[in-house]
């Protein structure tokens, strides 16, 4: 503990040097009008904290005085050792662990593809000099003195600990604390605190209670992916799984409500655990470096990235897009984690030459993929309450419908890029009775300003604007479901 002989808590010592990196950052950053809010930090996992069995996996325990049973389910990838597992193989026990894809044996049968016998050498991960595994010196395993072989004594050492409230929350609220009143100071406006919590499928440890005074000015960011799209790398219009049941989902429509309820969990989690914050989604997306893909059209991943947004704006969200690689490549991806999700790319740019080959500002799509599907037209300002803002890429129709309560004197904005309606002769404006519009032209967009013919108590307005369609690639159901 602090003042132990000169030596602090290896926890308050990575907290407190994370926090003091992070407030040098947002000294530098004060005033700049495009910074709203910071993340705490990207998807904290609790690691050993409250797993209910250390021979069964990473599944958590109940809370306290639940019935419910302890949680097993955990996404797995690759080699996937239990954390007993993972202590035996640090002190030098060879351990069979099984071997995991994203395919249907996980997602349906819960089961490894393989077993594999992973440090037949008995290597140990400590050093000759230290007293071995820590685990093991604190009691929750031994070594059998008759069979040499690993034993565990203590299978839920780790367990009956929320780590959201007791972990996770003390943290963010110091951090948010320091950050806060240092941005407060200087730009003299609240500083956004992003709860940026793993996606719900994937998470073991569920979403925390966070009382507004606990976390001022908190957004529910958790993040959100279609994860069988992810893991697999490709799009699959009639074939999903539901990650919380591990049953199959068939057909387009039962995959579309599928995934508009678990984001609509989500946004709950800002109303109810949250107590009204409000919900952006921190991240979502898709894997571009689809199977098969040649790199020279994209025909899946805008069908694959115009789903995740049409989920998103059935439930009315915000969200920011992962992500924005400038260096990315074909061949290396993002350059990280063999990951390949950005919307730009180096080797899609245009091949030009002559005098005006390293400048073309006429074309700001240039080097973008599948950028029909998230450069689309939006309600970007509302004179009411929207009920529905949404866009059906195929039939080329974007609509918005809002109520109002009272007379505004500022009009509904809607942004419409121009790479779906080039000129303003391709829109058909239509709005409710007696309402009136005007289009300005920008650079690369048009925004569309409607004013409302009528006001007063719970007034329907809606606005839409129909475009060129776009024919969206038509797949059939082959055998392998998975392949």
């Amino acid at each position: 503990d602090d003042g132990n002989q000169g030596k602090i808590n290896i926890q308050r010592y990575l907290q407190k040097h994370y926090t003091k990196a992070m407030a040098q950052l947002i000294k530098h950053l004060v005033g700049l009008d495009n910074i709203v809010g910071v993340g705490t930090m990207n998807e904290p996992s609790p690691g050993y904290i409250n797993v209910a069995d250390l021979s069964l996996g990473f599944g958590q325990s109940p809370s306290e005085g639940s019935s419910k049973k302890p949680t097993l389910d955990e996404l797995k990838y690759g080699l996937a050792p239990t954390p007993f597992q993972g202590m035996c193989l640090g002190e030098g026990h060879k351990q069979s662990v099984g071997e995991w894809s994203n395919g249907f044996l996980q997602h349906i049968l819960g089961k490894p593809d393989r077993w594999i016998t992973v440090n037949p050498g008995d290597r140990k991960a400590w050093t000759d000099s230290s007293a071995g595994c820590i685990w093991k010196q604190a009691g929750v395993w031994c070594t059998n003195p008759q069979t040499s072989q690993p034993e565990l004594l203590r299978p839920d050492y780790f367990a009956n600990v929320d780590f959201g409230r007791e972990c996770y929350l003390p943290f963010a609220s110091k951090y948010a604390e320091v950050l806060s009143s240092i941005w407060t100071s200087e730009a003299q406006q609240p500083l956004l605190i992003f709860v940026e919590l793993p996606p719900l499928e994937f998470s073991s440890t569920p979403f925390p209670e966070i009382e507004r005074d606990d976390l001022p000015n908190a957004v529910n960011a958790t993040h959100w992916y279609d994860g069988v799209t992810l893991f697999t790398r490709s799009w699959k219009s009639y074939f999903s799984v539901n990650t919380r049941s591990h049953s199959p989902v068939f057909g387009y429509n039962n995959i579309f409500k599928m995934h508009t309820r678990e984001l609509a969990d989500i946004k709950r989690l800002g109303t109810d655990n949250m107590h009204g914050a409000p919900t952006l989604i921190g991240e979502c997306g898709i894997p571009y470096d689809m199977v098969g893909t040649n790199f020279s059209s994209f025909g899946p991943q805008l069908a694959a990235m115009n789903h995740t947004l049409k989920c998103l704006e059935e439930n009315m969200l915000s969200f920011t897009l992962w992500c924005y690689t400038p260096d990315n490549t074909n061949r290396e991806g993002d350059w990280w984690n063999g990951e390949d999700l950005s919307l730009f790319c180096n080797d899609q740019k245009k091949k030009r030459n002559g005098p005006n080959k390293e400048k073309d500002v006429d074309d700001i799509y240039d080097g973008l993929r599948a950028s029909r599907a998230f450069a689309r037209p939006y309600a970007r300002c509302i004179a009411g309450k929207p009920t529905e803002n949404k866009f059906d890429l195929q039939k080329g129709l974007f609509r918005c419908v809002y109520r109002t309560v009272q007379k505004y004197d500022v009009p509904t904005e809607i942004f419409v890029p121009k790479l779906w309606c080039p000129s303003k002769s391709d829109m058909n404006i239509r709005m409710s009775k007696g309402g009136r519009w005007e289009v300005e032209e920008g650079a690369h967009w048009f925004v569309v300003k409607c004013w409302n013919a009528d006001s007063g108590d719970a007034v329907e307005n809606k606005v839409e604007i129909g475009g060129p369609g776009m024919k969206m690639q038509q797949l059939k159901m082959p055998f392998d479901i998975f392949g």
